[in-house]
């Protein structure tokens, strides 16, 4: 999951209006990002608008981005954020959930409810549910709008030698083009297999993009990185059964390293370690490569 969340957090925001316009079924006016901590006992969501539709209602947009793993159950993250920012903003709110990866959020109904002994419904609270995993790739296509077409990679894609072409065409047509760059680095960003990001490639091999755009290096290698991180972590959830707030002090501190062979030495070492100990004094000792 590290591994796209920032290419799924900046695709977001810079076509918001898009998204919201998506995710609400309405047709958007304005969206802007609000302040993502939020007060009293410090809380931050992923990402939260306030969007004012063509109808003049302001209402808020909450989205979370979620892997296979989380380290508390999202059903009770989702119910602190939506209470807080109900409670902060006092205006209509859609939450919503997309799961990224193969089997995350199998089993997320995003309907819940807490029962009073007395047999009544003491809390109930909901929120939407998107499997990207679970969508097929032609859904987007069907959609006229070009900034969902940079989630393909993350659906399903059955036939990636006749969607990826097509998408690919659709973004190029787009005339800004500083849009048009922007959607073919998010898509290009969110693509998982090499073989797909190649096959982009070569569509694109004429375009000013593949050879002048040192931002879309980065975000490839961020993505490598976060990669290797997201493997090192799975394999000490197996392993040793890792979770709460063990596992964030160990993503926390692997989000500091850069260096893809230390990385990779990280993740034998999590192969080879008899105990949890022996890892952790490891990767506390690490420092610059």
């Amino acid at each position: 999951m590290a591994a796209t969340d920032g290419p799924l957090k900046r695709l977001v925001s810079t076509f918001i209006t898009d998204f919201a316009a998506w995710l609400l079924k309405a047709e958007v006016r304005e969206a802007r990002a609000l302040n993502v901590a939020l007060p009293a006992e410090t809380l931050e969501v992923d990402q939260v608008f306030r969007v004012i539709l063509y109808d003049g209602r302001e209402v808020l947009l909450h989205i979370e981005f979620q892997g296979r793993r989380s380290a508390v159950p999202m059903q009770w993250r989702m119910l602190e954020y939506i209470a807080r920012l109900a409670a902060t903003h006092r205006l209509e709110l859609l939450s919503v959930v997309f799961y990224v990866g193969r089997g995350a959020g199998a089993q997320d109904t995003g309907r819940y409810q807490v029962q009073s002994p007395t047999g009544t419904v003491t809390m109930s609270w909901q929120y939407e549910v998107i499997r990207l995993w679970q969508m097929p790739a032609e859904e987007f296509l069907k959609l006229d709008r070009p900034a969902l077409l940079a989630l393909v990679g993350q659906t399903q894609m059955g036939q990636p030698e006749a969607v990826l072409p097509t998408v690919v065409t659709r973004l190029r047509q787009e005339p800004d083009g500083e849009r048009r760059r922007q959607l073919l680095t998010g898509l290009l960003a969110l693509l998982p297999a090499e073989e797909w990001i190649r096959m982009v490639e070569r569509l694109l091999e004429e375009d000013w993009l593949i050879d002048e755009s040192p931002f879309l290096q980065r975000i490839l290698k961020e993505r490598a990185l976060a990669t290797r991180r997201d493997d090192i972590l799975e394999v000490l959830v197996v392993r040793f059964a890792v979770s709460g707030a063990v596992y964030d002090q160990v993503a926390q501190r692997l989000a500091t390293l850069t260096d893809e062979a230390q990385l990779s030495g990280l993740h034998r070492t999590a192969l080879q370690s008899a105990q949890l100990a022996d890892f952790l004094a490891i990767l506390e000792g690490m420092g610059p490569p």
